[in-house]
């Protein structure tokens, strides 16, 4: 990393924070491009563009706008989405939704070697939240929300291949979903986006990769250092689209044993950190070295930053997404069960392209 990315390069014209060379982001209060003179729009080209993006005089939304997402729900739930340093689009998208007593997530990962990639992981993130959260809200089961919204974001990226019988060209993405609530999380996946349990004692990865080392890991043929050391480490053996046959998600349901967060990211995240305890170290401490706990009064949003943050001062390779999602809920209450793993694992990888 260059010295000169530590230095203050002036004040963020939001919030007046210091902000740093090439900083993508405020860590304060999440603008993009915190230092960067004010834009002309793109359309009128004489108005300029304010912080949510639209011009100030004809109103023109500019291009660009999924280079860096935020948002917040009720102080105990966040999502950032980013570029990262190395790619031209950014084909992550996450939706974070409120639930009774809870919220829920999903995140999806784009197919880089797989064309429309970035319009798939929008409509199957859309699609599945809107399930998901429809459907937990009037009293089904998580576990079989979980499953329903999974095969609703396949359908969905399955319908926009223009010629069914040209599946090499098939949009893709992958999937990772969570429902947080008093009773506990319940995760989904289709891929390898990872879904962590992070706290300030036992921290663990939730999910369970859909890629070929982890094929190979778990059927003895190799060791987890020589499979994902292999050039074929991050191929997938699971995705949503057109050309993955007959999506069957995987489900795992967590009861936690103390608070907590529930981490859903992109590989752009866990390729740099794959350790469930390094990624709670850096959710956890604040930029003063202290504490940053979790729950309302915006430390949630602010340890998904310092996540972000990481995965681009180690090199922001590909994408960048993490939803936290704090646990317990507010205002939930109940004992707290077991809080071992629920019968996944994973193994840390390179940082490698995904492919099929």
């Amino acid at each position: 990393m260059d010295a000169d990315q530590h230095t203050h390069a002036g004040l963020c014209r939001t919030c007046g924070a210091p902000a740093r060379v090439r900083d993508r982001f405020c860590e304060q209060c999440g603008r993009p491009d915190p230092t960067a003179p004010d834009r002309t729009c793109a359309d009128c080209g004489t108005g300029s563009i304010g912080t949510d993006g639209y011009c100030d005089q004809c109103g023109f939304r500019q291009p660009g706008e999924r280079e860096h997402v935020e948002a917040e729900l009720g102080g105990f739930a966040a999502a950032v989405s980013d570029l990262g340093l190395k790619r031209k689009r950014n084909e992550d998208a996450f939706t974070l939704a409120p639930l009774p007593g809870g919220a829920c997530a999903v995140v999806c990962d784009g197919v880089a070697t797989a064309p429309g990639s970035e319009e798939a992981s929008r409509l199957a993130a859309e699609a599945a939240a809107s399930v998901l959260a429809g459907r937990v809200s009037v009293g089904m089961d998580p576990e079989a929300a979980t499953r329903a919204a999974a095969e609703r974001a396949a359908e969905v990226v399955a319908s926009l291949s223009e010629d069914p019988k040209d599946l090499d060209g098939a949009p893709a993405c992958t999937f990772a979903s969570a429902v947080v609530d008093g009773a506990g999380v319940t995760v989904g996946w289709v891929g390898d986006s990872r879904v962590y349990w992070l706290s300030p004692g036992a921290s663990f990865l939730l999910t369970r990769d859909d890629s070929w080392a982890a094929q190979m890991i778990e059927r003895g043929e190799m060791s987890a250092a020589d499979a994902w050391a292999d050039r074929r480490a991050h191929l997938l053996t699971a995705w949503l689209g057109a050309d993955a046959g007959i999506v069957k998600p995987q489900v795992a349901a967590f009861r936690p044993a103390g608070p907590g967060m529930v981490l859903i990211c992109s590989d752009g995240l866990w390729n740099d950190l794959p350790e469930a305890a390094d990624l709670a170290a850096v959710a956890f401490t604040d930029e003063d070295g202290e504490d940053g706990g979790v729950g309302p009064g915006g430390r949630t949003v602010r340890a998904a930053r310092r996540l972000l943050r990481a995965a681009l001062d180690a090199g922001g390779h590909d994408n960048v997404t993490a939803v936290l999602i704090a646990w317990p809920p507010p205002g939930a209450s109940g004992p707290p069960g077991a809080g071992g793993p629920p019968g996944a694992g994973g193994s840390p990888g390179a940082s490698r392209e995904p492919g099929r």
